[in-house]
């Protein structure tokens, strides 16, 4: 069974700021000329986003698949949040 992906915390970034950012990071690696600390700084915080990113599809991909079919149509079930 495919682990269940952790909902990123509250005040966490939302997935389009985090997204964003995480675009500025990529472009500043590739066309800035950077010392290796601020080029390391960059990745880790990158890879921070990604998975961020990462974490809220995986939590949205799991809302979509709780929408299933009933007699009446679809319906939605939401996540038991308690399963964390």
């Amino acid at each position: 069974m495919p682990k269940k992906p952790t909902t990123p915390p509250k005040e966490a970034l939302d997935f389009e700021t985090a997204l964003q950012q995480l675009q500025e990071v990529v472009a500043r690696m590739e066309n800035e000329q950077q010392s290796l600390d601020a080029a390391i700084a960059d990745y880790e915080k990158g890879t921070q986003l990604a998975t961020l990113c990462q974490q809220h599809l995986d939590t949205a991909q799991l809302k979509v698949e709780k929408l299933v079919k009933s007699k009446d149509g679809f319906r939605f079930e939401a996540l038991d949040s308690s399963d964390d």
